[in-house]
């Protein structure tokens, strides 16, 4: 089939882009729980990862907006570059959980900041499994689809409400040891 408009085809960079971001940052991950040097290091890198995730997210909405011909539906191309983005931040949410359990060996007052990263990350993904519930409902194709994404998002969202949880716990433990 001949095409009269071309196609934008910069999207599939940015979603390539964005996955190469998770697969690093889901090996660092691995490597911070299991490696016990340079923490700081790992969790920055993790985090700068999340960052550079949160770029090419921004790059590919500014696409969205500026594109007359998506080469995919233009929601699918929103739903999946807002999923892959929500995974990084996951990822980035369990470094800091990591983070807060180190902080119990020193008594470390800096574990504040740390407890507020995470509420605010778990925050945000309340925000977006919201929104993603309510785009998802609004134009899924069918109830199998509804269901399987529903799942999927859900999880996500408990991953960063169970690291909220550790964050409390280590907070409540340090508040009674100081």
């Amino acid at each position: 089939m001949v095409r009269f408009i071309p196609r934008e085809e910069r999207f599939f960079d940015c979603f390539e882009r964005q996955a190469a971001y998770l697969v690093d940052a889901s090996r660092r991950l691995h490597d911070l729980v299991y490696v016990f040097s340079d923490q700081a290091a790992k969790a920055q890198a993790i985090k700068d990862l999340e960052h550079l995730g949160d770029q090419v997210t921004r790059e590919m909405m500014t696409l969205l907006n500026q594109t007359f011909v998506t080469p995919i539906d233009r929601e699918d191309i929103h739903v999946l570059a807002s999923r892959l983005d929500d995974v990084l931040d996951a990822i980035d949410a369990v470094a800091d959980t990591e983070r807060a359990i180190k902080c119990l060996r020193r008594l470390d007052p800096g574990f504040h900041a740390i407890a507020v990263a995470v509420n605010t990350l778990e925050n945000r993904a309340d925000q977006l499994l919201r929104q993603s519930l309510a785009a998802l409902f609004d134009t899924a194709p069918d109830a199998i689809h509804v269901l399987k994404w529903k799942d999927i998002y859900e999880t996500m969202e408990a991953v960063t409400d169970r690291c909220e949880d550790v964050a409390n716990v280590v907070e409540a433990i340090l508040l009674k040891m100081t």
